[in-house]
């Protein structure tokens, strides 16, 4: 599909032979291109609002670079929260030629194809991915960009979208997230969170190998390459290095100054930025699940490594 000064055209048949995506293998006959022009398109020029998608996903893959308003650099944001900061990506989305949030529901070689984009200046990409696969892919001069929180609270956003996933819709989840996660929907089904008591005996009764599905996922994101695979103690340091070469992070998401520091940081106006930090019922939760005792060694990692990065936010402070 092709948007021109907000026209839409399409769907365009692609009739362009490209070499490399044949050679490659990347697709089966090469045929991937198509041109555009005043036969297309009417009064198309360099002027032209442009914007290239694909018909059946939506995915805007080409937006024609506006000096005026789209930033020249290549941003790529890790989400680690189950249900992602949407309204962070979507109010940063008009600053960017190139824009992908959510990047988790396509799949690994999409993903590479978007942090490889070389023909675009500006982009952002955004995506509660493994680190570990995509890392290689990332250009020396990307901003990156993450955030940790209460490894409870990131329980509780767990918890609480697989116990109620059988009566709601929850989009954020992927096919992958659905197929891993199926055997806690179906042991967590229905299960009331406001009752302590029915929460507790839930948490403790639920087999190893389902609360090993919620197992410290914020240090799998940054070492792990399959999210099946186990984290320890070891993986610690490896994670607090990760976290080192991020040139935006936040450690806990308490308050609106993550916008603050990714608006200062990229240099737009923080009231173009909208963030949503900890909220009260997930955090009154948080605090209700901390009394639970397994679940301080199914987090071990995260609890770990959530104690230092606080202690270095800590440290900073009294430099």
């Amino acid at each position: 599909m092709v948007r021109a000064d907000g026209v839409d055209y399409g769907p365009l048949p692609c009739d362009i032979f490209l070499e490399f995506p044949y050679k490659h293998r990347h697709h089966e006959t090469g045929i991937v291109g198509f041109e555009i022009n005043n036969y297309k398109i009417p009064d198309f020029g360099p002027g032209t609002i442009l914007e290239v998608s694909d018909a059946e996903t939506g995915l805007v893959f080409y937006r024609r670079m506006d000096p005026n308003k789209h930033l020249e650099k290549r941003v790529f944001r890790l989400e680690t929260q189950m249900a992602p900061h949407s309204e962070l990506d979507r109010s940063l989305k008009p600053f960017f030629q190139f824009y992908a949030d959510r990047v988790e529901q396509h799949g690994s070689e999409t993903v590479r194809q978007m942090l490889e984009i070389t023909n675009q200046r500006s982009t952002y990409v955004s995506g509660r991915v493994l680190l570990k696969n995509f890392q290689q892919y990332l250009p020396q001069e990307t901003v990156k960009i993450t955030s940790l929180r209460d490894p409870f609270y990131e329980f509780a956003i767990r918890l609480t979208t697989t116990s109620h996933y059988k009566n709601k819709s929850f989009p954020f989840l992927s096919s992958r997230d659905q197929s891993i996660l199926r055997p806690a929907m179906d042991h967590f089904a229905d299960l009331n969170l406001m009752d302590d008591r029915e929460l507790t005996e839930s948490i403790k009764s639920a087999p190893k190998d389902i609360l090993a599905l919620f197992a410290s996922p914020f240090t799998k994101q940054l070492v792990a390459a399959s999210p099946t695979d186990p984290v320890d103690r070891d993986s610690l340091s490896r994670a607090m290095d990760v976290l080192s070469q991020f040139a935006v992070f936040d450690p806990d998401e308490i308050d609106d100054s993550f916008a603050q520091t990714i608006a200062d940081h990229l240099g737009i106006d923080r009231s173009h930025l909208q963030f949503r930090p900890v909220q009260a019922s997930l955090k009154e939760l948080a605090d209700r699940l901390r009394n639970i005792p397994v679940l301080e060694h199914v987090l071990e990692s995260d609890l770990i490594l959530y104690f230092f990065v606080q202690k270095a936010k800590q440290r900073a402070r009294l430099d």
